[in-house]
Parts: C-alpha cells; sequence; structure tokens
C-alpha cells in the first residue's frame, strides 16, 4: 500500500474534522448570541423601546439586517421564516428567541389580544395604531413607539406573516 496516500487520507480526514469544529464553534456563538436574547439596542429608565438608532432605523434597515443573518430563508414563505428574513427578530422575541430583549414587545402570545387585522396594519404602517415616539403600554409594560414602517414588504408577505403572530396565543 502506498503511504503517501495514507498520509493524504489523514490531512483529508483531520481537515474535515477541524472544518466541522470550526463551523459548530461559529454555530454555538451565534446561536447562545441569539438564543439567550443579546440586546443591541438599549432601553432606559423603567421605560423599554428602542432608543438611539432605533427611532431612525428604516423597514429596509431592519430587513436588510434579516437578510444578512437568515439568507436561508429567501424565498421561504412561512410566518416563521418572514419573521427572521424581513429582521423582525431584531427588536422582538417569540419564546425567547429574538435579539431585542425587552427593547419591543414579546410578540409569543399576540394572537391572544391583537387581531389579524390590527398586526397587518401594524406591520405595514405602524403610525396608524400608535403617533412615533409616543408611550404605549402592553401587558403593563411601557414601550416607546417607533417601530418602522414595512410598507414596501408585499402584501402576500405581510398577511403571511401577520396570520402567523395572530396564530401565537
Amino acid at each position: 500500500m502506498n503511504t503517501k496516500y495514507l498520509y493524504n487520507k489523514k490531512a483529508i480526514i483531520i481537515l474535515i474534522l477541524l472544518t466541522l469544529l470550526v463551523i459548530t464553534g461559529i454555530y454555538l456563538l451565534v446561536g447562545n448570541s441569539y438564543r439567550n436574547g443579546m440586546r443591541m439596542m438599549g432601553s432606559s429608565g423603567g421605560m423599554h423601546g428602542m432608543m438611539g438608532m432605533g427611532n431612525n432605523m428604516t423597514g429596509n434597515m431592519v430587513n436588510n439586517m434579516g437578510h444578512k443573518m437568515f439568507p436561508q430563508y429567501k424565498g421561504v414563505k412561512t410566518g416563521q421564516a418572514l419573521f427572521h428574513y424581513e429582521g423582525c427578530f431584531m427588536c422582538h422575541t417569540i419564546n425567547s428567541l429574538g435579539v431585542g430583549g425587552n427593547d419591543a414587545p414579546n410578540l409569543s402570545h399576540i394572537g391572544k389580544i391583537r387581531s389579524f387585522s390590527w398586526i397587518a396594519t401594524q406591520i405595514a404602517d405602524p403610525s396608524a395604531h400608535f403617533k412615533r415616539n409616543s408611550v404605549v403600554t402592553l401587558n403593563g409594560v411601557k414601550y416607546r413607539a417607533v417601530m418602522p414602517s414595512f410598507k414596501n414588504m408585499s402584501s402576500k408577505n405581510i398577511g403571511i406573516l401577520a396570520k402567523y403572530l395572530e396564530s401565537l396565543k
């Protein structure tokens, strides 16, 4: 048997194992930050809500972050995929998953208190419900209303996302 071939085979196996180890480490690092609700935008005083750059963010900026972090959901037409791909997780959480922490309302049970129509309108035009920067109380928690408009999202995707959020009871 050719010993040169054996050395090459061992090198390939070691390279594959190292690659898997690096990929696993990256997944665990990024995944744990995401699952633990790492906050990218802070809150202040007993008032929750996106402060600072959140006030100036547009829907396009938010969903561009989602597109970069979840490219695997491009073209996937499920509510959960759209929640991630369109960047909703940047501010909101569902069952403790999301980056926003306490910066925006937790949507785990939003379907208990809001209708499909209300949710769809909130996605497309949040100012229809709340004046920008006003104080909004939801389940006894105060938030600053700074949600950007997602009016550029297709009405089909708004419907799919709103139906998913309405199902969260």
